[in-house]
C-alpha cells in the first residue's frame, strides 16, 4: 500500500481541522502591554488571520492512559475530567505545541509519531487544551 492508498483509507474519517501554526503552547503565550507574556484566549483563535484549514483524518487515539482515566472516572463519579486525545493524519508537518481546533475542541499537537519517511503523512497526537475551552 503506498502513502496515497493510505491516506485514501483513512479519508473516511476526515474532518474540518483548523490549525493555528502562529500559536503556539511552547512559545509561552502571547505578550500584553507591559510586554509580560500571557496564556492565549480563545479570542486569540478566532481572531488569527493566519489560520489554515484543512479536512484530515481525526481518530481518538486509544491508549492505556486514556482507559485507566475513563475507569477512574466512571469509579469516582466525579466531572468531565476524561483527556480528550486524538490522533490526526496530515501531509502538512507542524511543531509540537500548535494550536489545533476540531471536532467542536482545542487541542494543541502533543507529540509527533515517528516518521519513517515512507508514507509522507505525519501522525500528530492531540490532546485537549481545557484552559481555552468555553466555561459552560
Amino acid at each position: 500500500m503506498d502513502n496515497d492508498d493510505l491516506y485514501e483509507a483513512l479519508s473516511i474519517y476526515a474532518v474540518p481541522v483548523k490549525v493555528h501554526p502562529q500559536l503556539n503552547v511552547l512559545d509561552g503565550g502571547k505578550k500584553n502591554a507591559l510586554n509580560e507574556v500571557i496564556p492565549f484566549t480563545r479570542d486569540d483563535l478566532t481572531d488569527d488571520s493566519n489560520v489554515e484549514s484543512y479536512n484530515d483524518p481525526v481518530v481518538p487515539r486509544s491508549s492505556s492512559a486514556v482507559l485507566s482515566a475513563m475507569m477512574a472516572q466512571s469509579l469516582g463519579g466525579g466531572g468531565n475530567t476524561i483527556p480528550r486525545e486524538y490522533a490526526w493524519y496530515s501531509e502538512r508537518e507542524f511543531r509540537v505545541g500548535t494550536l489545533v481546533e476540531c471536532k467542536g475542541h482545542i487541542f494543541q499537537i502533543d507529540e509527533v509519531a515517528p516518521n519513517d519517511n515512507t508514507a509522507n503523512i505525519f501522525v500528530y497526537y492531540l490532546k485537549g487544551d481545557d484552559a481555552l475551552e468555553p466555561a459552560v
